[in-house]
């Protein structure tokens, strides 16, 4: 190991943690001077595949191949004199048990999105990161994708005028809410905590230094509503035309992450780890789709159209601005900003801004993000602090709140909020 590496620690080696940040960090590992010195996960079984995995990534980078200690339990991860930085990427429900002590370790702690299932688990995090003094680093990757960064520079020179209004429109093929361990909120907190939290924090991030005041929404189940005659799980449907089976479903490209369930998962005898859960079956309190309004403190109303229901497209999600000198509509997919200036009469331009790792994980966006994330083990500030992780989970559980009332108002000052 050369000198000043930096060791990674990862609990929970599931999708996130091995195919979106391990695999890039097998990638990167030479180039940034980072390698993996620990797993953590509650099965060994699971750990042997991620690790095959990882040294398979390791392996085409022409990377030497990572020899982690495995842990069942977090805390000895944490306390492993070989670890630096600690990479939490476990369900959401399990986030406090693993960042709290990781953050008072007084190590670097990668915390994924969304940053708890809770409000209150989300505001003792970042309690806890103000007591220690000691910033996290979020998975939210839109802060470390290439149009995203590029167009909150746009709006930070005035191109629009002042910001006024923001909508995300997210139409997304995201059957599988339905079919791990996001199917509860006891689990995940909601699809609208894990996939809204980013497009919250997106809000926070382009508003700039102003808090959300309120918020209302409408939503509910249009699709994936509960059937009686459903099966348990995929493997056990003879329903061959169903178009949301498992192992029909394409592999993991990009934002998707349906595919194949490889044996370590299908074996699980815990119904909320495996990936073919059928979408039809009891048991799920989740949303399919909402309508959600925001409004900000210096009057910025923001609003989120929001399926998972929606099908395979070029526009599954966009970002439109509207300012008091025009608009801009960035297409996620496409990689693509359309810019309207000077109130139409002057200028319209397109701006294609793909990363070079465009086709890789969240478009590239993990690439950048491991960079960060070694960037950031080394003493440089964090990209998104455990701050705006509550903050976005606030606002994506007051949503879902309002929808459980009727569409009725919640004030944010009326929720659990950190002092620190």
């Amino acid at each position: 190991m050369k000198p000043n590496t930096i060791r990674v620690g990862i609990i929970g080696t599931g999708n996130r943690g091995i195919t979106c940040i391990g695999r890039q960090i097998a990638a990167q590992a030479s180039e940034l001077n980072i390698t993996i010195t620990a797993l953590c996960n509650r099965t060994q079984k699971r750990m042997e595949v991620a690790l095959g995995d990882l040294n398979e990534a390791a392996k085409a980078a022409d990377n030497p191949p990572f020899t982690p200690t495995f842990y069942s339990d977090p805390k000895n991860l944490i306390n492993d004199d070989q670890v630096d930085l600690i990479v939490i990427t476990t369900a959401t429900a399990s986030h406090l048990e693993a960042a709290i002590p990781a953050i008072l370790s007084g190590k670097k702690v990668y915390l994924d999105k969304p940053i708890a299932h809770t409000i209150e688990d989300s505001v003792a995090i970042r309690e806890a990161e103000a007591q220690a003094d000691n910033p996290i680093i979020m998975g939210f990757t839109r802060r470390y994708e290439k149009p995203w960064t590029d167009l909150h520079a746009l709006i930070k020179s005035g191109v629009i005028g002042d910001l006024k209004m923001m909508l995300i429109r997210a139409v997304l093929p995201y059957s599988f809410y339905f079919q791990t361990w996001h199917r509860t909120r006891a689990l995940s907190g909601g699809a609208l905590n894990d996939k809204g939290s980013h497009y919250t924090d997106v809000f926070n991030w382009f508003a700039g230094n102003t808090r959300c005041l309120q918020t209302n929404a409408f939503g509910g189940r249009n699709v994936f509503k509960q059937r009686d005659d459903a099966p348990e799980f995929c493997s056990e449907c003879d329903d061959q035309s169903c178009a949301y089976r498992a192992e029909q479903a394409r592999p993991d490209t990009q934002d998707q992450h349906r595919g194949a369930v490889d044996d370590a998962i299908s074996a699980n005898a815990d119904a909320s780890q495996r990936k073919d859960n059928c979408v039809y079956k009891k048991g799920a309190d989740i949303l399919d789709h909402a309508s959600i309004h925001y409004q900000y403190d210096n009057g910025i109303v923001a609003s989120i159209f929001y399926s998972i229901y929606g099908p395979q497209a070029e526009d599954e999600e966009t970002l439109e601005l509207v300012g008091t000198q025009g608009r801009i509509i960035l297409t996620r997919l496409k990689g693509e900003i359309d810019v309207i200036t000077d109130y139409g009469e002057k200028s319209h331009q397109v701006i294609h801004c793909k990363a070079e790792a465009f086709e890789t994980s969240h478009f590239g966006a993990d690439r950048q993000l491991v960079q960060d994330i070694a960037a950031f083990a080394r003493g440089s500030q964090s990209v998104v602090n455990g701050w705006f992780g509550m903050e976005a989970t606030r606002m994506a559980i007051a949503a879902i709140q309002s929808i459980d009332q009727g569409g009725q108002t919640i004030r944010m000052s009326d929720l659990a909020d950190s002092s620190a």
